[in-house]
């Protein structure tokens, strides 16, 4: 019986074979292939079409099956000279037990030259890859280790496309095990298939997290409270996707992970998203900030996003239909929190809330990621005007008025922002209500006064245009609105912990997570004594502001220091056009800062204040009006605090890596928004 070409083969039974056909047929490149059914009946010579060196390999059925791949049951020989092929062959079939086909390929390195091999095991965007100069039979063996590498897809590179096609090709064995095990040679950017299979085990991933946003809301070192109310939050809230995209809920995604006591947004579950719909991956890292990737993820995949218009158009229906519903998710919030009565009950009100504000905000950023696209194509001037704009006003007015006249006003500002306060989405931080003094002290100094041009730059912007910003920032702050009263009801049940033992202060409650809050009260000393320890180890901990899980689990460990950038020209996300020069001044707490400045301890801010901060969050718009720029360290253009920054006008760069550690206090700064802050004289 003579050798027969791939493309004759047509049994689905034996897999390792009919994929390879499979694979061919899809235009991915396969090494010249040759097979012959067994048993073996006759004289069996080399094949003329691959001459030596080549393997000769087994192909069983029940070999890389989906339950199996029998991997190393059965014998694979090189044949370096034709006199050792028949040998080969029979020792090969017999490993089968005669039963199956055997196939010949020219060996890897013979059929490329100088190049790689490798095993890649891949669950259509995560992989976790190893290879080595030459073949990989040595890795494939377990003698090498080779290079590892743990990542996911990137868009416009040569290795990323490939294995995307091969995913592609073999969706099927994808959807049922849920990974495929990849074999294959490799030079500069040339891929050649030599196995796939369905894999039995999951894909480690490493994903890219970061804290872009979440270090804005929450603070550099949040509460554990908060920290794993939002990643079990997060568990349930990407099932938003999935409503319009059953697909989604088949990747085992989740929003947020939790390591070294932050929460971390899956930047790659959002990048597998736009990719899946053909949307740019720069949606995700111009809303929440993070380092920007290749010129190929700021382009739309339009043949992929034509094709997914239909779920689009559904997603932003149902983003709509979420907006309309706003009041009456609230309402149930409303009702979860008058139910709450133990410590328990309240971390779970806790998530419950954060789910509600997850769910809102994916609608609202949706609409608004499109919205804020169509502005700029058209050419809609203007800005929004939200409930945040009036609490900076207001507070700004307040040292405006007769010395007499503050305290009374500041009182009256209290009752209608008193919810509102530094880091407020967790609910470990004191509202501005519970920082009167410090607020007082404050406005009843002088000097420093608010840029004459404040009001100026802050009027007007009430179109239909802007709706959506009106809308999220209102949600915020009736969301705000009930995490006081999380707060207090937290802070009371806790109190009687404290009376009954339990704790040792009210505030300890913040330091328990689910797990312990669900615990028995004698064992909640226990825990925040664990969680104390832990935090004070993990602030020690130099974390980057987004990595791949790995290396943040270096820094944690201490293998691996990262630090800023020192000197040098600084680049970000620049909120408008304007150039600045100013003195630096850093602040990490706005608590701290105010103190600072009422005690007099500092110079006052001013228009000549060029403030420098590692994250920003809404209550710091309160003394936007006091100073010339704002610098941060992380931050997106449609962050909370940005959206503020353009209403104040306030000339901002965010997502400045490095700047934080990179200039000092009374630095002399140029801040040009259209190409980043340099340091030095101006």
């Amino acid at each position: 019986m003579p050798w027969r070409a791939l493309r004759a083969f047509d049994d689905p039974r034996i897999g390792k074979l009919f994929r390879l056909r499979v694979a061919s047929r899809r235009g991915i490149e396969v090494p010249p292939t040759l097979w012959r059914r067994l048993p073996f009946d006759d004289r069996i010579d080399p094949p003329d079409a691959i001459p030596t060196p080549l393997i000769v390999r087994s192909a069983a059925e029940d070999e890389d099956t989906a339950a199996t791949t029998a991997a190393g049951r059965y014998e694979s020989v090189v044949v370096r000279a034709e006199s050792e092929f028949e040998d080969a062959c029979r020792r090969v079939a017999a490993s089968m037990g005669d039963r199956g086909a055997v196939f010949v390929q020219p060996l890897a390195e013979a059929h490329l030259g100088a190049g790689r091999a490798g095993v890649a095991f891949f669950d259509g965007f995560h992989y976790e890859r190893t290879e080595r100069e030459g073949s990989n039979r040595d890795l494939t063996a377990g003698r090498e280790r080779g290079e590892v590498v743990r990542a996911d897809l990137v868009r416009g590179e040569a290795w990323s496309e490939w294995l995307a096609r091969v995913g592609r090709s073999f969706a099927a064995d994808l959807r049922g095990a849920g990974a495929l095990d990849v074999e294959y040679a490799r030079t500069a950017d040339r891929f050649v298939l030599l196995q796939a299979r369905p894999a039995t085990f999951p894909v480690r991933r490493n994903p890219i997290l970061s804290l872009a946003n979440h270090r804005e809301i929450l603070g550099d070192h949040p509460s554990p409270w908060i920290v794993d109310a939002l990643e079990r939050a997060g568990r349930g809230a990407l099932d938003e996707f999935a409503r319009v995209d059953p697909v989604v809920g088949t990747w085992g995604a989740r929003y947020a992970e939790a390591h070294v006591g932050r929460a971390w947004l899956s930047f790659s579950f959002f990048f597998r998203l736009m990719d899946h719909w053909g949307l740019p991956r720069a949606f995700v890292t111009e809303g929440v900030g993070g380092a920007a990737g290749s010129p190929e993820d700021a382009r739309p995949r339009w043949g992929r996003m034509i094709r997914m218009s239909p779920r689009l158009v559904r997603l932003q229906l149902q983003n709509l239909a979420a907006i309309r519903g706003i009041r009456r998710r609230l309402a149930d919030f409303d009702a979860r929190l008058e139910s709450a009565r133990s410590i328990a009950d309240w971390f779970g009100a806790t998530a419950f809330g954060l789910d509600l504000a997850l769910r809102t905000n994916f609608a609202i950023n949706g609409a608004l990621s499109g919205l804020t696209r169509v502005r700029r194509a058209v050419g809609v001037r203007g800005r929004a005007r939200v409930v945040t704009e009036d609490m900076m006003e207001e507070y700004g007015a307040l040292r405006r008025l007769p010395v007499t006249e503050r305290e009374v006003a500041l009182d009256a500002w209290l009752a209608r922002f008193g919810h509102r306060g530094p880091l407020e989405s967790d609910p470990m931080q004191p509202r501005f209500a519970e920082l009167r003094p410090t607020l007082l002290a404050d406005v009843l100094r002088t000097g420093g006064e608010e840029r004459p041009d404040a009001d100026a730059k802050r009027r007007g912007g009430r179109g239909v245009w802007y709706a959506l910003d009106r809308r999220r920032e209102a949600f915020r702050d009736d969301l705000m609105r009930r995490w006081l009263a999380l707060r207090e009801g937290t802070l009371a049940a806790a109190r009687d912990a404290v009376a009954n033992g339990h704790l040792e202060l009210e505030e300890d409650v913040f330091l328990l997570d689910g797990e312990s809050a669900s615990a028995s009260p004698s064992e909640w000393r226990r825990a925040v004594d664990a969680a104390r320890e832990r935090r004070r180890c993990e602030a020690g901990v130099a974390l980057p502001a987004t990595a791949r899980l790995d290396e943040i689990l270096e820094a944690a460990t201490g293998a691996a220091r990262r630090t800023a950038a020192r000197g040098g020209r600084l680049s970000g996300i620049g909120l408008g056009s304007a150039t600045v020069r100013g003195v630096a001044r850093r602040a990490d707490d706005l608590t701290a800062l105010l103190r600072e400045e009422a005690e007099g301890r500092a110079e006052p801010l001013g228009p000549g204040t060029v403030l420098i901060v590692p994250a920003l969050e809404p209550a710091w718009a309160v003394v936007f009006g006091r100073v010339g720029a704002v610098v941060t360290e992380i931050g997106g253009e449609l962050s909370h605090a940005s959206i503020l920054l353009r209403e104040a006008g306030v000339p901002a760069l965010v997502d400045c890596a490095g700047v934080w550690d990179g200039v000092p206090d009374g630095a002399e700064v140029t801040l040009d928004e259209r190409a980043g802050p340099r340091t030095g004289p101006p």
